[in-house]
């Protein structure tokens, strides 16, 4: 299993081709989120956030397995709509509830779900229950969720050099973290297949 400063290494190297489709894609996936948030007090992004999420996460998961998405990609979870709207309202849900109890069992929740997404867009006949259960199961199993903590690490630690770049530097580090994020769901998945010792940092 490679190494989350191995993943960012390769997550960078496979973005030299694809630069301007991540950066465009991720201003785009900003924009409309930031419309679809202010309609009906917050209503329209409850209920559209789960449907651009698969599409933002498959275009960033084929980003990192070498493939260039297509435009219309990021609109794919609208074809799977109500298991998107159901993970999302079940993930938020539970780590509201976990940020409530003291906020630790949040975060761990929250490290718990972080692949729903990333397994639904791969696997969408899994639906909401599914993704989400397979989700803990890749985070948990064998101390992985270790590696998911010290991912979000790394990933703060590189938008942060974004910001100090003029503030430039976000928009090559926003992109850059998504791919990241699509490399570690990757390196997950090679874990179950291969069994390799788990590269924590």
């Amino acid at each position: 299993m490679r190494s989350n400063i191995e993943i960012l290494s390769q997550a960078w190297v496979v973005l030299q081709n694809n630069w301007l489709t991540a950066i465009g894609l991720t201003i785009l996936h900003g924009v409309i989120s930031g419309i679809i948030g202010s309609v009906g007090f917050g209503v329209g992004s409850i209920v559209l956030s789960g449907a651009l999420t698969f599409g933002f996460y498959r275009t960033m998961v084929q980003i990192y397995r070498g493939q260039t998405p297509q435009f219309e990609t990021y609109f794919d979870g609208f074809r799977n709509f109500l298991p998107t709207l159901i993970a999302f309202l079940l993930n938020a849900v539970i780590v509201i509830v976990g940020m409530i109890l003291f906020i630790i069992p949040g975060i761990l929740a929250a490290i718990s779900l972080s692949q729903t997404f990333y397994v639904l867009q791969d696997r969408p006949e899994l639906g909401a229950e599914g993704a989400i259960r397979e989700s803990a199961r890749l985070v948990w199993t064998n101390g992985k969720m270790w590696k998911v903590f010290f991912m979000g690490f790394l990933c703060m630690f590189v938008l942060i050099l974004g910001i100090l770049a003029f503030g430039v530097g976000v928009f090559f580090a926003a992109p850059l973290i998504s791919v990241m994020g699509a490399g570690l769901y990757d390196e997950l998945l090679a874990f179950d297949k291969q069994g390799a010792p788990v590269e924590y940092i």
